[in-house]
């Protein structure tokens, strides 16, 4: 073999072997970069933001849906947009852009840091965000993950960090701090290997604490939670006030869940002992808990699961703790299905008013009807109330629900004063929350005046529970209700605590004993001698008395015995859509 044919082979050799290397050096960065991207490659763990994964000298390796679209990307990464440049302005005047932004502040704060609220330049258009940027620690060519948190307030900022990081009613930290501090915490747990813990207090019932004593009692409450937890604050604890009574403990270096759950106990037994000025009432907490990483591995995911279990710790009893499981998200997404349907169906109204008769006992004339509401949803058909309104309570629609009723009842009042019918009172049902909107008695007044219907032809329906919630601001509610022309009557009457004082102070027409005590009437002495002293307490205060879901003869002929004025029930008729009824009535 001559000289020349020598360093052929030699040649080839060395490339092959160079090749070899090279195939295996790429090979190995593909494992370190799939490596890298097994925490990150969830795109609905990030759906609101953007995450970009870049070699040593900036070249994307790996982008979610919302970095492509931001930065002009296609699914190959190359740029599809050469004019669409996004710039970063962190402390400079000036934006720069975006890569060599980056390349800048590494030289500045190393291999790890958190830009908190810089602004991004996109389309000379600021969104301010929150940027965690971290080198691997797995890959050797120093592949750079990059998350951008689009969830932070955006505005056109003009030169001003007034960004909401502090509530200013208890001092704490915010929910927006919260986002930032634990996405932080999610990189350096993740780092280091290490776990921690959210729990979410909420008060038990604020919301009808709220509306029963007053926004003056629920602020002292939700500042003696801010003292008491500014008071478990040390190194591994950081504490934020998220949204009305809720708050979010962040626990670092969690052990065991009976360790989590005796931490919650015993904090929920500390709420426990607080007091008032008052002294009125007692206060509870429920507690939900999510843990990092098995609950989720962002902020915004975390906070959403630790909201779910406390939600349902809530709804279970109270002072309970309940740790977050993924049926809560099935739960939810229905429960979130149903409010926007309720939502819609007010909107494209697809509620119904059914309208049940009331007689009078002594001559079966009918004297009245209760309007009753239904739903005909598009796809589950007619709905009654008992399947929505615990959902509708929840998102805050028990208003919106109770001026669509008024507004079709007065309607249809104003329809039937065309036709020669007999003159009957309508019933209609109002709810706590109705009674706590301030302006109430004046909405149903412009109601009957465009209308032109007399308020006398209305009755409103209290239940027990809602008029002695607050039973001086009820008896004020009341006058003001009766002196507008419309007459009360108290629904569910015996299933709570009303006294012979507070019939003797709320003016009330009619009482309405509650079906528990009706349905076993003909063969329970106990509720015979109950039902007839509630009506001869009523007559000697002047209030007449309906018996509420009366279904047998043999239940008429004991009320009818006993004095009873008036009964409605299916003994009588069911609930009629208002054609069956307008039939009824001939």
């Amino acid at each position: 073999m001559n000289g020349d044919n020598i360093i052929l082979v030699v040649i080839i050799s060395v490339l092959v072997i160079g090749m070899i290397g090279l195939t295996y050096w790429y090979y190995q960065k593909s494992e370190n970069v799939l490596e890298e991207l097994k925490l990150f490659n969830k795109e609905k763990e990030y759906y609101s933001e953007a995450m970009i994964v870049l070699s040593s000298d900036y070249s994307v390796i790996f982008a979610n849906r919302l970095a492509r679209t931001l930065f002009s990307l296609d699914k190959k990464l190359k740029n599809i947009d050469d004019s669409s440049k996004i710039k970063l302005k962190v402390d400079t005047d000036n934006s720069i852009e975006f890569f060599e932004a980056l390349e800048l502040e590494f030289d500045k704060h190393g291999d790890s840091f958190h830009l908190k609220n810089v602004l991004l330049d996109i389309d000379n258009k600021m969104k301010q965000v929150n940027i965690y940027v971290n080198k691997s620690v797995w890959n050797k060519e120093e592949t750079i993950t990059c998350i951008i948190d689009m969830q932070t307030i955006s505005s056109n900022v003009i030169g001003t960090q007034k960004d909401g990081r502090i509530d200013f009613f208890t001092g704490l930290p915010s929910q927006f701090s919260a986002l930032t501090d634990i996405n932080t915490k999610v990189m350096q747990s993740h780092n280091s290997s290490k776990s921690f813990a959210l729990f979410l207090f909420g008060i038990d019932h604020f919301k009808d604490l709220q509306a029963t004593l007053g926004l003056g009692f629920s602020n002292q409450i939700i500042r003696k939670m801010a003292n008491y937890f500014e008071t478990k604050k040390d190194s591994g604890i950081s504490i934020y006030r998220m949204d009305c009574d809720k708050f979010l403990i962040v626990i670092e270096n969690i052990l065991d869940d009976g360790d989590i759950r005796e931490i919650a106990k015993e904090m929920i037994l500390d709420i426990s002992s607080f007091s008032t000025k008052e002294n009125i009432v007692s206060i509870s907490s429920s507690v939900g808990i999510v843990k990092y990483p098995q609950d989720g591995e962002n902020a915004l995911k975390l906070i959403n699961h630790v909201y779910l279990s406390q939600a349902q710790a809530a709804k279970e009893s109270r002072s309970n703790i309940r740790f977050f499981t993924t049926e809560y998200q099935t739960y939810n997404k229905d429960t979130i299905k149903m409010i926007e349907e309720i939502r819609s169906g007010l909107k494209n109204n697809q509620f119904l008013l059914y309208y049940q008769p009331i007689f009078s006992i002594k001559n079966e004339n009918m004297v009245g009807v209760e309007t009753l509401i239904r739903w005909e949803h598009p796809e589950l058909g007619l709905l009654t109330a008992d399947k929505f309104l615990d959902v509708a309570k929840q998102a805050g629609l028990m208003v919106d629900i109770g001026e669509y009723v008024f507004k079709e009842a007065i309607l249809q009042r104003k329809k039937w004063n065309t036709f020669t019918l007999p003159r009957f009172q309508i019933t209609l049902n109002l709810s706590l929350e109705e009674m706590q909107v301030d302006d109430l008695i004046k909405r149903l007044e412009v109601l009957f005046q465009e209308n032109n219907v007399n308020p006398k032809d209305f009755n409103l329906d209290i239940t027990e529970d809602a008029a002695l919630a607050n039973v001086e601001k009820t008896a004020m509610d009341f006058k003001l209700f009766s002196e507008l022309g419309l007459s009360i009557s108290l629904d569910h009457f015996a299933s709570g605590h009303t006294s012979l004082k507070d019939l003797q102070t709320l003016p009330i027409s009619t009482i309405k004993l509650d079906r528990a005590l009706i349905f076993d009437l003909a063969s329970s002495i106990n509720h015979q001698k109950i039902v007839k002293a509630i009506i001869v307490l009523a007559h000697a205060l002047e209030i007449e008395v309906v018996a509420e879901g009366v279904e047998t003869s043999k239940e008429l002929s004991f009320l009818h015995s006993f004095g009873c004025d008036y009964a409605q029930g299916y003994l009588y008729a069911r609930p009629l859509p208002v054609e069956e009824f307008q039939e009824l009535l001939g």
